[in-house]
C-alpha cells in the first residue's frame, strides 16, 4: 500500500489510515473557517501562524507545501487526494474575507491558493519593517496595565523577528548566543523605555542586574511592584 492506505477492496474502494494526510476525520466539515477572525488584507504572519498550526493539528501541511506525492490518476488514492485537497481549499478560503476568497476561488490546489497568498501578502519589504519598528519606537505604557503593555510590545517584536532575516540561524553557535543576548536585552530597554514614570524606582533596579531577561524582569517588577505597597 502507498501514501498511508490501510485496506483496498477491488479497484475503487481506498480506506487511509488515521496516520495518513489523506485521512478525513468524521468530524471535518467543509467551509470551516481555520482562524477567528478571517484575513482581510492586515497582519498576514500572525494569520499565515493560525492556519500552519491549525493544518498541522489536522495533519494537512502537506497539501499547502506540495510534499504529498500526488499518486496516480487512475489509482484510488486519487479520489481520496482530490476529497482532501477540496475539503482543505474549502477550509482556507473560509478563513478568507469574501473579496480575498474569490481572487482565489478558482484556483486548483491548496499549494496553488497558498503561493498566491504567500507572494501578495507575505513579500517582506522596508516599509513593513520600517511601520512596525515606527510602532514600537512610539509605544508607552499610558493607561495600560504592566500586562497588556507588555503583550503589546512582545505582539509588535514577534512580528518583527517573523519579518526579520535568517541569518541568527546559519551563523555559528557563539554568534547566535550573542545575537540573541543582544536582541534579549534590546527588548527590556524597550520595554523600561516605554515605563510610566511612576515606576522610576523599579526600572533602575532592572537596570542595574548582570542579565537581562525580560520574562525575568518583568517577575522581578511585579515583587518590587508589590513591596512597595
Amino acid at each position: 500500500m502507498t501514501n498511508g492506505s490501510s485496506s483496498t477492496t477491488g479497484d475503487s474502494e481506498f480506506t487511509p489510515r488515521a496516520s495518513s494526510p489523506l485521512f478525513l476525520h468524521s468530524s471535518y466539515i467543509s467551509r470551516m473557517s481555520l482562524v477567528v477572525v478571517p484575513f482581510s488584507g492586515c497582519g498576514f504572519g500572525g494569520w499565515r501562524r493560525s492556519i500552519i498550526v491549525s493544518l498541522s493539528a489536522r495533519n494537512k501541511i502537506a497539501f499547502i507545501d506540495g510534499s504529498f506525492p500526488k499518486p496516480a490518476a487512475d489509482s484510488p488514492e486519487s479520489k481520496q487526494r482530490d476529497r482532501c485537497n477540496n475539503m482543505v481549499i474549502s477550509w482556507l478560503t473560509s478563513s478568507l474575507t469574501p473579496e480575498i476568497a474569490e481572487s482565489v476561488q478558482y484556483s486548483d490546489t491548496v499549494e496553488s491558493i497558498w503561493k498566491q497568498l504567500n507572494n501578495r501578502y507575505g513579500t517582506i519589504n522596508g516599509t513593513k519593517k520600517f511601520k512596525i519598528k515606527k510602532k514600537l519606537a512610539s509605544t508607552c505604557q499610558g493607561p495600560l496595565d504592566i500586562t497588556s503593555y507588555f503583550n503589546k510590545l512582545k505582539k509588535l517584536s514577534d512580528e518583527l523577528r517573523v519579518m526579520g532575516s535568517n541569518h541568527a540561524n546559519t551563523c555559528t553557535c557563539t554568534a547566535k548566543k550573542c545575537l540573541l543576548r543582544e536582541d534579549e536585552e534590546n527588548k527590556v530597554h524597550q520595554f523600561l523605555m516605554g515605563l510610566n514614570e511612576t515606576y522610576i524606582t523599579v526600572r533602575s533596579n532592572i537596570l542595574m542586574m548582570n542579565s537581562l531577561h525580560l520574562i525575568m524582569c518583568i517577575t522581578f517588577f511585579y515583587k518590587m511592584k508589590s513591596r512597595d505597597k
